[in-house]
C-alpha cells in the first residue's frame, strides 16, 4: 500500500465524524448474513424428509384404503420433495426456497382441507365396513361434524405456524437472501 501525500508530509488528516452514527463517514460496515435462512432451510428438509419417510412406512395401509388414500400419499410425497428443494435453496440464501416452500404449505392446506372434507364418506364407508347397528352409526354422523371441524382448525393452524416459521428468513435484517424470485 502507498502512503498518501498528506501521510509523507506529516500533515494531519481531518477526520470527519458522522453525528447520527458516531462512526467515521464513508465507512462501510460489512457483516456476515444471518444463518437464519441456512437453519430453517436445513428445518424444512428434515421435515421434508419424514414426510417422505412417513409416507413410505405407511404405504402398505395406504395401499389397502384404495385410490383416494394412494392419490393423497402420492401428493403429500410430492409435496415433501418441494420441500426438500425448498430447504436446499434456503440453504443456499436463494429467496426463491423461501417462496417455493411458502406456496406448497398453501398447497398443503388445501389438500389437507379437502380430505377432511371427505371424512363423511369415509366414515361411511367405515360403518358400512364394520356392519354397525343404526344407533352407532347415529352417533358417528353426530360427532363427524365435531371431528371435521376440530381437524380443519388443526390444519389451519398448523400450516399457518409453519409458515410463519418458512417466512422467518424473508423478516430477518441481513437475511443474505439473493433477489431470485419464484413470483417474476
Amino acid at each position: 500500500m502507498q502512503p498518501s501525500d498528506s501521510q509523507l508530509s506529516g500533515v494531519p488528516q481531518t477526520i470527519v465524524i458522522d453525528p447520527n452514527t458516531g462512526l467515521p463517514q464513508n465507512v462501510i460496515i460489512i457483516q456476515e448474513p444471518s444463518a437464519g435462512p441456512k437453519v430453517v432451510g436445513i428445518l424444512v428438509i428434515i421435515w421434508g424428509g419424514f414426510a417422505i419417510l412417513g409416507e413410505m412406512i405407511g404405504i402398505g395401509d395406504t395401499i389397502e384404503l384404495g385410490g383416494f388414500f394412494i392419490a393423497l400419499s402420492l401428493v403429500n410425497i410430492g409435496l415433501s420433495v418441494g420441500f426438500i428443494v425448498g430447504g436446499v435453496m434456503m440453504t443456499n440464501y436463494q429467496k426463491r426456497g423461501v417462496h417455493l416452500s411458502l406456496v406448497l404449505i398453501v398447497i398443503s392446506a388445501i389438500v389437507g382441507m379437502a380430505a377432511i372434507m371427505m371424512m363423511p364418506d369415509i366414515l361411511d364407508d367405515i360403518a358400512e365396513e364394520e356392519n354397525l347397528t343404526a344407533e352407532e352409526r347415529d352417533d358417528l354422523d353426530e360427532y363427524s361434524g365435531t371431528v371435521m371441524g376440530i381437524g380443519a382448525i388443526f390444519v389451519l393452524i398448523c400450516n399457518g405456524i409453519c409458515g410463519l416459521i418458512i417466512a422467518i428468513p424473508l423478516m430477518i435484517s441481513n437475511n443474505g437472501l439473493d433477489d431470485s424470485s419464484l413470483f417474476g
